[in-house]
């Protein structure tokens, strides 16, 4: 008597720029992240000697840097010769880079000068920021001095990298670093042509409540959105989704 297997229903999968991931879970979400953002560790290491990737402030990603920390599948990722550099940063959270901090530079035992926070309590924190990019950049061959690796949250807005909505078209395209303010808080962020240029560019969203931000990116091309101007030039994009983050099926298409 032959066997018969069940197929898993298809996940509905949202009608995003770029390629997407879509897992049952926050889990099985920061699993595929992981692995891919190893390979592209690895490769990137035995084609420049280093890695350079970039992460956000939230909490968002906090299930992905555990699962980095404790798999066993993961322990050869090279931290040693990871530079790691923030998204964004503002004045009203320094909780999010303390996480960082502790679960991944300590853990992951990186050497203090490759940990590049974004320090605004200093004067000029921008230049100050610019520099060290070019600085740790610039030694690469022409072509090459651009992130590896950008990893991205997004706000049930449409919000991203501490870009608000809406967004101008003047808004951190010219520079390597973009600053903001207003009365209440202080935001530096990468550049959108600093994170357009990186290598490869991921967008993760998990639970419910990511839902509003998914479906403002659904069917939109305007610029006003931040997280519509994420457009990698030369490098991947790819968007990292659990079921609860999707909108229902009849509005994904």
């Amino acid at each position: 008597m032959s066997e018969i297997y069940e197929l898993e229903p298809e996940l509905p999968t949202p009608d995003l720029p770029g390629y997407v991931v879509v897992q049952p879970s926050e889990g099985e979400v920061a699993d595929v992240i992981a692995s891919d953002l190893f390979l592209h560790a690895m490769n990137c290491v035995r084609a420049h000697g280093d890695f350079h990737m970039a992460l956000p402030s939230g909490v968002s990603p906090l299930k992905l840097y555990t699962t980095l920390m404790i798999d066993p599948a993961y322990r050869e990722m090279p931290w040693k010769r990871t530079h790691l550099w923030m998204v964004s940063a503002d004045s009203s959270d320094e909780e999010s880079v303390e996480a960082i901090r502790e679960t991944i530079v300590l853990h992951g035992d990186i050497p203090r000068d490759q940990f590049h926070p974004i320090d605004l309590s200093q004067p000029n924190a921008a230049k100050r920021y610019s520099s060290a990019l070019k600085e740790h950049l610039g030694w690469r061959e022409k072509g090459h001095d651009r992130l590896d690796y950008v990893l991205l949250g997004v706000g049930p807005d449409g919000s991203t990298a501490g870009y608000k909505v809406p967004c101008r078209a003047s808004d951190g395209e010219d520079h390597l670093v973009y600053e903001s303010s207003d009365e209440n808080n202080q935001t530096l962020s990468l550049s959108l042509r600093m994170i357009n240029a990186s290598r490869f560019v991921a967008i993760v969203a998990t639970g419910e409540h990511k839902q509003p931000g998914i479906r403002q990116v659904v069917g939109r091309g305007e610029d006003s959105l931040p997280i519509t101007r994420i457009k990698p030039v030369g490098g991947v994009l790819k968007w990292y989704l659990d079921q609860a983050a999707c909108p229902p099926a009849g509005e994904t298409q």
